[in-house]
Formats: structure tokens, C-alpha cells, sequence
């Protein structure tokens, strides 16, 4: 593909993320118009022809210019026909199967964007990780609304998820990282009063999205965001001495004046932790193996896409979907689908571990996103999630990103 060609696929790309946090939802209950728009400007970035190449498996033929593309091709095929044959076999609705289909997709985006991206190097980097930040703001700034900006009940009270659930997107745990890294990314390099001056709208935008975060209790993803924020000024304050002031500063500020809340929502999480634990993932794990151990064939190989599972995480409600990727692998897939998705995510191990020697502040901001969708929670099916994992990748060959800027 052409540098122009794959310029256009990246400001796509970043138009796509920009309808999804402006107008979209993480996991839509229907396909409307904004969710056609985002699939279209998705396939215009993309094309059809190595989507094909893809599924077919002919890509494999083609000679791979990394080393983990052709594991995620070949994983990509055993996940896609084996599960699909099985589910269509087993007699799954038809809508239960597109269901599982596209999140499927999603997790394998890396496989179909990063290859058509390439040639656009820093600029496509730019653009996913502007979009995503973009992306991620704006779905914190829609929870706000809701919640009718209520900054004052932070540490008072916890305040409802709502029903389209903006915050569970990846893509607001990634600006809430992002953001501030990139503040600290543009007062580090120095030099350039407008750097400064772009240093300020992205730290607003960052304690956004981390006070949402406080506000739903979301836990565990504030914690990682704090824990991830925490190791990037550490590593810009050796690389750079003169920022451990200003960021000494700017943390006893931050104490002085929200201190009572940050108190409080340590508080609430805590009280969280005590009353819901993990919110019965164990029981929902359990459920998942008591099923997959009943037969051999729902061992090996699982039940397919578009299969159910009475979830005691749910109340027992016969649904689709698990709240851990490992457990719906084994569920969907068997012991020889979660083989083939470890050796496709083990794969990725090795591009992250450049990136991290390449572009610490970067590399350690797609930590918590991924480590929440892989690890613990329904976000691996969501859009934001293969984005991410893309984001990556494309950074690790290009070797710049935000402490660069």
C-alpha cells in the first residue's frame, strides 16, 4: 500500500473512533446508523482484499515482514471456521453467532489494520492514539452529562455505570492515561512555549476520565491508570530531573485541593471490594469448566459461536458472554481455541517489549486497557480493544510516540 493510501486508512480510522466516542456505545443492543458508519469507514481503511486473504488463510503465503503475523493468521483461521462450523453444527441462533463473530474480529484487528497502516509509520501511530484519547474524553464527557456533572458526590457516594455502560470502553482507561502522559510528554521535551500551552487541555482531559473513574468506582481500572501514571512521571523525572519539582508540586496541589475525595474513593472502594468481591467470577469460572469437562468434544473444541451458559454471574440467566476472556475461550472455543489465542497474544509479548525499550510513556498507557480486557473484564469484545493492540504494534515498528512528541 501506498504512504497516501495508508494515510487516508489512519484518518479513517481516527474518524471511526471519533462517531464511536461521540455517538456510540461499547457493546450496541442494535446495529443503527452511527454503528454502519463506523463499520464503513472501518472496511474504507482496510479495503476487502487482505480481509479475504486473511480468512482464507492465503495470507500465509505471503512472505510476513514481522514475526507475529503469521501465528495471528493461522490463530485467527483455527478461531474463526473451527468455532463458527461448531456453533452453526450445534444449531446457535444465527444472531447469537454474529455476536460472537464480530467481537472476534475486533480482538484480531491488529491482523488486518496493522498491515495496511504500515507505510503511514508516525502518522498512523498519531492518529489511532489521537483517536483513542479523542474517543475516550468524549465517552467520559457523555458519563458526565448523565450524571449531570455532579464532581461534588466524588468520594460521597458511588455514582451509576448507566445503561450504555461508557465507561467499561477501554478507550476511556486509555485517555486516562494517555492524556496525562502526553501532558507530561510535551512539559518534558521542552523548548516550545505552544508545547506547554498543549500541556493543559490534555491534563484537564486526562482528570476527566480519571474522575469518572472515581466517581462509578470503577477500582481496579483506576488503580492501574494511578499505578501506570505513577511509573511514567518516575521515568520522565530521571529522565529529565528538573520535572520532579513541578511534579511534586503538582501532586500536593492535587492533595490539597481534592484530598477529602480522593479519601472518600478509596473509601468506596474499598467497601466495594468487601461487599462484591470479584463479582463472582470464580462461580462464573467453575460454571464454564463443570460444562466444558462434561463432554470431550466440548473440551477440545468448545461450543462454538453463538453458544449459552446458565451464568451464575448473572443470576443464572442463560447468556452469551462471560466476564473473563479465559472462560469464554473455553467456552466458545475448548482447550485447542485457547492454544491458539495464548500463542496469538504471546505473540504480541515481543512487540510490546520493543516498544517499552523504545517508548516507555506509550507502552506502559496500553497496559491497563489491555490488562483489563484480557485479564478481567467483557471489554475484550469491544472495538476500542483491537485498536489498542494495533496502536501498539504500528508504535513498536515505528519507535516514536509520547516521549517524542
Amino acid at each position: 500500500m501506498t504512504v497516501a493510501a495508508a494515510r487516508m486508512g489512519a484518518l479513517s480510522m481516527a474518524a471511526a473512533l471519533l462517531l464511536y466516542g461521540g455517538l456510540s456505545v461499547p457493546a450496541p443492543p442494535a446495529l443503527r446508523g452511527v454503528e454502519l458508519s463506523i463499520g464503513l469507514l472501518i472496511l474504507l481503511s482496510i479495503g476487502w482484499k487482505w480481509p479475504l486473504a486473511v480468512a482464507s488463510g492465503h495470507a500465509l503465503r505471503i512472505p510476513p515482514s514481522t514475526g507475529w503475523m503469521p501465528v495471528a493468521i493461522a490463530a485467527f483461521a483455527w478461531l474463526f471456521w473451527v468455532s463458527l462450523l461448531r456453533g452453526a453444527v450445534l444449531g446457535w441462533d444465527a444472531v447469537d453467532i454474529l455476536r460472537d463473530v464480530v467481537p472476534l474480529l475486533y480482538l484480531f484487528l491488529p491482523v488486518l489494520l496493522v498491515p495496511v497502516l504500515r507505510a503511514a509509520g508516525r502518522t498512523a501511530v498519531r492518529a489511532l492514539a489521537g483517536g483513542l484519547g479523542i474517543a475516550g474524553l468524549l465517552l467520559a464527557l457523555r458519563w458526565w452529562r448523565q450524571a449531570e456533572w455532579g464532581f461534588g458526590a466524588i468520594g460521597q457516594r458511588a455514582m451509576a455505570d448507566g445503561g450504555a455502560y461508557l465507561l467499561n470502553a477501554p478507550a476511556v482507561l486509555f485517555a486516562a492515561v494517555v492524556l496525562p502522559a502526553t501532558a507530561l510528554s510535551l512539559v518534558g521535551i521542552g523548548g516550545r512555549f505552544r508545547w506547554w500551552l498543549a500541556a493543559i487541555p490534555c491534563a484537564v482531559g486526562g482528570a476527566l476520565c480519571l474522575a469518572a473513574l472515581a466517581g462509578a468506582v470503577h477500582r481496579t481500572a483506576l488503580g492501574l491508570a494511578l499505578l501506570s501514571l505513577a511509573v511514567i512521571a518516575l521515568w520522565w523525572a530521571r529522565r529529565q530531573a528538573w520535572l520532579a519539582l513541578p511534579l511534586l508540586i503538582g501532586l500536593g496541589l492535587a492533595v490539597a485541593v481534592g484530598g477529602d475525595a480522593l479519601v472518600g474513593a478509596w473509601q468506596q472502594a474499598a467497601e466495594k471490594t468487601r461487599l462484591t468481591g470479584i463479582n463472582a467470577r470464580w462461580e462464573e469460572a467453575a460454571a464454564v469448566i463443570e460444562h466444558a469437562v462434561a463432554s470431550p468434544w466440548a473440551l477440545l473444541f468448545g461450543d462454538g459461536w453463538g453458544a449459552r451458559i446458565a451464568n451464575p454471574a448473572v443470576g443464572g440467566w442463560r447468556v452469551s458472554y462471560t466476564h473473563t476472556l479465559a472462560s469464554y475461550s473455553l467456552l466458545k472455543t475448548g482447550l485447542c481455541g485457547m492454544v491458539a489465542l495464548v500463542a496469538y497474544l504471546g505473540a504480541l509479548v515481543r512487540p510490546w517489549c520493543g516498544l517499552l525499550a523504545a517508548d516507555p510513556p506509550l507502552a506502559l498507557a496500553v497496559v491497563p486497557p489491555l490488562a483489563m480486557a484480557l485479564c478481567l473484564h467483557t471489554s475484550f469484545k469491544y472495538l476500542d480493544t483491537g485498536i489498542i493492540l494495533s496502536l501498539m504494534l504500528l508504535a513498536a515498528e515505528c519507535r516514536k510516540g509520547l516521549s517524542d512528541p
